[in-house]
């Protein structure tokens, strides 16, 4: 690992995560990559440090999300070593034992992450003190059970089992350009089948969104680009492992060129809020305003930074 090189402004990049947060609140977004930056150093301004601090909470949902995508990795690992598939109850006690000790860590070590955000696992509901009702620790353990169930029963593993099958990445990340900017894809599972195909897999733990598509579509423009890939060779499957159903998408070249003009503008879109494209200097934070949609406000990982001007904005 290289020694650390301190940048006085982030670099610049673009990723399909990045342009959801600008999409739903500029301020959060300028928290999340501006006014987070270098917040680790101990000499930090004190509004930075705090922006650093809440950039680093999670929450319920996110938590099992990442749990499953760790056992969904744990799982390939297995197939590619030729070992069996883990039973479903095996998964959900893995998928839990992280739960409990991020639930853990969140009821125990608030002192800790105040000093040491980095090295300690914080719920946003325990930060906060909102709690998490009965209604939601019951439905995180629905789902824990239901997402166990189908990530061991998925079709996929047969297929990444058969000789020939070729693994690509697993939760890697990974970038390629558009234009001048690095372009960040980080799809679950990424592999060439015995017909030659190239097949994404994203696992989601949440409900169907017209956003998952276009993530997906992302990634198979990522495989074209990156991997040289013809686009009928790429396939893409979206596994919702809680609802028990997937999606099997295929693009043509003319939707993944729709796909990057998207992310040209979105690019563009951002930059004009940069008082300095070329370092990557933004504009002041008054020029990244709240949202509109005050109700998001409260579930933000910076609504300690805003709620003041919230109040304000209300009396």
């Amino acid at each position: 690992m290289g020694a650390y090189v301190r940048r006085e402004y982030p670099e610049w990049s673009w990723s399909f995560s990045r342009q959801q947060m600008f999409s739903t609140c500029l301020r959060r977004y300028y928290y999340n990559y501006y006014g987070s930056h270098n917040g680790w150093e101990a000499q930090a301004p004190s509004e930075v440090a705090l922006a650093y601090r809440l950039k680093k909470l999670s929450n319920i949902y996110l938590v099992l999300g990442d749990a499953v995508h760790k056992s969904a990795a744990q799982i390939v690992e297995r197939v590619q070593e030729g070992r069996r598939v883990p039973k479903a109850s095996e998964v959900e006690e893995e998928i839990r034992r992280q739960l409990r000790r991020v639930w853990k860590s969140s009821r125990d070590d608030g002192d800790l992450f105040l000093r040491r955000p980095n090295r300690v696992d914080m719920l946003h509901e325990f930060y906060y003190g909102l709690g998490i009702s009965e209604d939601t620790i019951a439905k995180i353990n629905q789902r824990a059970t239901e997402t166990a169930q189908s990530l061991v029963a998925s079709s996929i593993w047969a297929e990444l089992g058969e000789e020939g099958t070729r693994l690509i990445s697993c939760e890697q990340f990974d970038t390629f350009p558009l234009g001048e900017t690095p372009v960040y894809a980080v799809p679950d599972l990424l592999f060439e089948n015995t017909q030659g195909q190239w097949i994404i897999v994203d696992w989601k733990t949440g409900e169907e969104a017209e956003d998952n598509r276009d993530q997906v579509a992302l990634y198979a423009l990522y495989v074209q680009r990156k991997h040289g890939v013809p686009v009928d060779k790429i396939v893409t499957r979206l596994e919702y492992l809680n609802l028990r159903t997937q999606q099997v998408l295929v693009f043509s070249d003319q939707e993944l060129e729709v796909v990057e003009q998207a992310a040209l503008a979105s690019m563009e879109e951002m930059r004009g809020l940069l008082r300095d494209p070329t370092q990557n200097i933004p504009r002041a934070k008054e020029h990244f305003p709240l949202t509109p949609e005050r109700n998001r406000c409260l579930w933000c990982n910076f609504y300690e930074l805003c709620k003041r001007e919230l109040a304000e904005s209300v009396s």
